[in-house]
């Protein structure tokens, strides 16, 4: 697995600093094509185990859906991925709230330096405040609620989109459908 940034000394923000055990950058396979964008580090989670999206009930919520999907080689802290998992805020907000929209701008670019060595052909949002950041980014609008677009292909001109709900708030339909809008996105990347 390869980390791209390991700044662990930010102070940017009093509330995060105060509030987080460490700075959780992220993690996966950088030549995939394939990045997951997810909210801020968990509390039970990232905060704790350094990794985004693991150690908590929506960690594993989402490595079922990467297993299941043939991004990841099972559910275990070790498990091969072929893909890379970050988050738009890289420290734990207090209490595990939303992070606030100076929080968000204050890692913008942490979130920017991953992307651009990165190149991505898909970007999965994970939740809403992903989906906004990701959409400013590359479709240069706020795409809107993500329920209305959970599953749905929005493209830019070189970045396919495919907004997740956050698997903390996920339903079984919600995780089947997409499921099935994404296979064939992950299919067609793996093409010669």
């Amino acid at each position: 697995m390869v980390t791209l940034l390991h700044q662990q000394d930010c102070r940017s923000c009093p509330a995060l600093v105060a509030s987080r055990r460490r700075i959780v950058h992220g993690y996966g396979d950088t030549a995939s094509g394939i990045v997951f964008i997810g909210e801020a580090p968990g509390r039970h989670g990232a905060d704790q185990t350094g990794i985004p999206f693991w150690g908590d009930r929506s960690g594993r919520m989402l490595r079922r859906i990467l297993v299941q999907v043939g991004l990841a080689s099972d559910e275990t802290a070790g498990a091969t991925l072929r893909c890379f998992i970050t988050n738009v805020v890289r420290c734990c907000p207090p209490g595990n709230r939303t992070p606030a929209p100076a929080e968000v701008r204050a890692c913008r670019t942490w979130l920017r330096m991953e992307l651009d060595m990165i190149k991505p052909r898909l970007i999965i949002p994970v939740g809403r405040i992903a989906l906004q950041e990701v959409g400013m980014r590359y479709l240069k609008h706020d795409p809107g609620a993500i329920r209305r677009v959970h599953a749905t292909v929005l493209r830019s001109r070189h970045v396919t989109i495919l907004p997740l709900i956050h698997p903390a708030r996920i339903s079984r339909a919600n995780v089947q459908a997409f499921i099935t809008a994404v296979q064939p996105l992950i299919d067609e990347r793996n093409e010669p």
